[in-house]
């Protein structure tokens, strides 16, 4: 362990080990100490004077341990610092690993932080506007937590519970993301923002479709930046399920949408266009 290691005015504690960081929270899990894994927000917030903390553990030698992808009876089990450059790159030497991951990974910022953003970083974030986050919840992913209790896992949709909070508890790390493809269908992705890269989304959606007969027979969809966290669109689907894929019964359901998502107007975008634009993504993506 480097520890206590002091850089300006913050402390950074440098573990060997995935069980001496669980070690070094146990005895220090009041003491407000974040975990720190690729740093790419760190660094804009500290630029700004906004950090959230001042202790830092950093888990830079963690990576041996869970930088990693595994695939085993349809199981995907993803590290929890794996890069978003690891996940494009898992998905262009196996087409088995899901498109709709490597998609979202390939618009979080440019090519330098996909380099060093995490899948932990980019969940515990909790930012609303997370690329990726949408899709671990149309994939219904399990966030499993390590402690020196043992782990403890997490459904995806229950881990935000608001603005910027998390169900960790301070002496938890988030060690993994698991979860299956679903059966057939098709899936998509879309991301809304000023520019192609290096951009805090407008809109992000993302979903799952699977027809049969010209109805809908199972969907699920997620959106970011439309409400305090990313949300499942639950009576969007409920209203798609058992409806037939033409313009007019779409149209319909997508009433639903309003039941869903709250919007809000920021330096960004405001919530009609917000509103607007997850309405016509979603017609589109239904109806191609």
């Amino acid at each position: 362990m480097t520890g206590g290691g002091a850089v300006g005015s913050l402390e950074v504690v440098t573990p060997r080990s995935l069980e001496e960081a669980l070690r070094f929270l146990a005895g220090h899990a009041n003491e407000g100490w974040i975990p720190l894994a690729g740093g790419t927000d760190l660094l804009v917030l500290l630029d700004k004077g906004a950090a959230p903390g001042t202790r830092w553990l950093n888990l830079a030698a963690l990576r041996s341990e869970l930088d990693r992808i595994d695939h085993e009876d349809g199981l995907w089990r993803v590290g929890g610092l794996t890069t978003m450059t690891g996940l494009r790159r898992r998905r262009a030497g196996d087409t088995a690993f899901p498109g709709i991951v490597a998609e979202a990974a390939a618009v979080v910022g440019g090519l330098q932080i996909q380099n060093r953003a995490t899948v932990a970083g980019n969940i515990a974030n909790a930012s609303p506007a997370g690329d990726t986050l949408p899709v671990w919840a149309v994939l219904e992913a399990e966030i499993v937590l390590a402690s020196r209790q043992g782990e403890r896992r997490v459904p995806y949709h229950r881990f935000h519970r608001g603005y910027r909070e998390i169900d960790r508890e301070g002496d938890e790390l988030i060690v993994e993301l698991n979860f299956r493809m679903p059966q057939g269908g098709r899936t998509f992705f879309h991301k809304v923002g000023t520019r192609a890269a290096q951009a805090v989304s407008k809109v992000v959606l993302a979903g799952w479709v699977k027809t049969s007969g010209g109805r809908f027979a199972a969907v699920r969809l997620a959106a970011g930046s439309v409400a305090p966290v990313p949300v499942r669109l639950r009576e969007t689907e409920t209203a798609l399920t058992g409806a037939a894929v033409a313009p007019e019964a779409v149209e319909e359901a997508l009433e639903a949408l309003a039941r869903d998502i709250r919007p809000i107007d920021d330096v960004r975008s405001t919530a009609a266009y917000r509103t607007a634009v997850t309405r016509n993504l979603l017609r589109h993506y239904l109806l191609a």
